[in-house]
């Protein structure tokens, strides 16, 4: 089985199975009272088929931002939501005829552009993996990636998808030394997502890697440049200086809107989850704050048992970025990887942590790269019990992630 039909199969497996858990829902719970506003009937009369149970939980939580950004634009309320996603939404809407906001063409957009950008993504991970390891390790990868607990965000309309996919553009042709592709997706990851900017290091530390080795550890083709080829090499890498572009662009819109070209991170600290956006909260301050939490509080409470969710997810996801430097898995994605994952656990809070993760890929070659199968196994089950629950409780308006 090639690479391309095995991701097909993979992928369309994993997205029918997501409708169980709908099912599930449909016959066991009811929508978590006082949270309508989590949902796009909160903002339009609901229509057929968009409110048919297995279609309309795909929009909740951020999907209702994402698509009132696309039908409306922004507003003081929305710009914590960077805008290539919205704006990709609406440019396909408005290619089939555009259409309200919250409408059918707008939702199905939204879904589509989702669905198919992971897709995209699963096809360029195995690609990428099989750069440096065997089938066996891309594929354990993928099939890791989308049993996680929280993968469902990748099918929901959500960034996510958009930004895993320009992602591991960006590293597939820095790896073919194609720098002028790689600064162009990697820009836009700048204006898919605030993490998108840490892709920055870690592509210029992929372009001077070769440089600084010694003679025996270069790659076959490369020759230590002398100082024409030198200027030469510098040229080649100058589209990596278009990575900020995206950020900052983001940022003088922010400034036009309000007078603050950084407001899109205040705009974080707005959504009553604890979070710090004026200073960095030390590590260590907020897993004892998440000790009280679960000291103090009733195992009884919804928001007890989410708390231990995103702690749980701190400690296993710092556990395998550990096990992938082990493994000698990229630095390049390593870098990526761990600014990613710092820049939220830095604010006070690990809230959303479980879905924040799940662009950092290297973790998941970190469990295809493990030689314990029971580990893997118990991954891999634990894993699709909790997706098949996390669903459940997200498509009637409870916040997992």
């Amino acid at each position: 089985m090639n690479g391309l039909k095995f991701v097909l199969i993979a992928f369309f497996v994993w997205r029918i199975a997501l409708f169980l858990p709908l099912f599930a829902s449909e016959q066991f719970l009811s929508y978590r009272q006082g949270y309508d506003y989590t949902n796009i009937w909160k903002f339009t009369k609901p229509y057929e088929p968009v409110s048919h149970f297995l279609i309309y939980p795909w929009a909740n939580f951020d999907g209702v931002h994402y698509l009132s950004i696309a039908g409306s634009g922004y507003n003081n309320e929305n710009l914590g939501f960077f805008p290539l996603f919205p704006a990709v939404i609406g440019l396909t809407s408005s290619l089939f005829g555009g259409g309200e906001t919250f409408g059918a063409i707008q939702f199905f957009a939204g879904f589509l552009l989702s669905n198919l950008a992971f897709l995209g993504a699963l096809f360029v991970l195995y690609k990428l993996i099989k750069l440096d390891y065997s089938i066996k390790v891309a594929r354990l990868t993928v099939l890791f990636l989308l049993v996680f607990p929280t993968s469902f965000f990748f099918a929901s309309i959500y960034s996510e998808s958009l930004f895993l996919l320009l992602t591991l553009f960006s590293f597939y042709f820095a790896r073919r030394e194609k720098w002028f592709l790689a600064g162009i997706f990697a820009m836009l990851t700048t204006l898919t997502r605030l993490v998108g900017i840490t892709i920055l290091p870690a592509l210029l530390f992929e372009f001077f890697k070769p440089f600084f080795q010694p003679p025996f550890l270069q790659p076959r083709r490369f020759h230590a440049p002398n100082l024409r080829g030198w200027t030469r090499a510098i040229l080649a890498g100058l589209p990596i200086l278009l990575i900020p572009i995206g950020f900052l662009g983001f940022a003088l819109y922010n400034h036009m809107l309000t007078n603050d070209a950084f407001y899109f991170i205040k705009a974080h600290g707005t959504l009553a989850n604890s979070r710090s956006v004026e200073t960095v909260i030390l590590i260590p301050q907020t897993v004892f704050r998440y000790g009280k939490i679960l000291l103090s509080f009733p195992y009884t409470q919804f928001e007890w048992w989410i708390a231990l969710l995103e702690l749980a997810t701190f400690v296993f996801v710092a556990a395998l970025l550990f096990i992938a430097w082990k493994k000698k898995v990229r630095t390049s994605y390593l870098v990526f990887s761990l600014l990613a994952f710092l820049i939220p656990v830095s604010s006070g809070t690990f809230s959303g942590l479980p879905r924040y993760v799940l662009v950092l890929f290297p973790i998941f070659i970190a469990l295809a790269l493990t030689k314990n199968k029971l580990i893997q196994i118990a991954y891999a089950v634990a894993s699709v019990i909790l997706l098949f629950i996390l669903l459940m409780l997200f498509s009637k308006g409870y916040f997992v992630a």
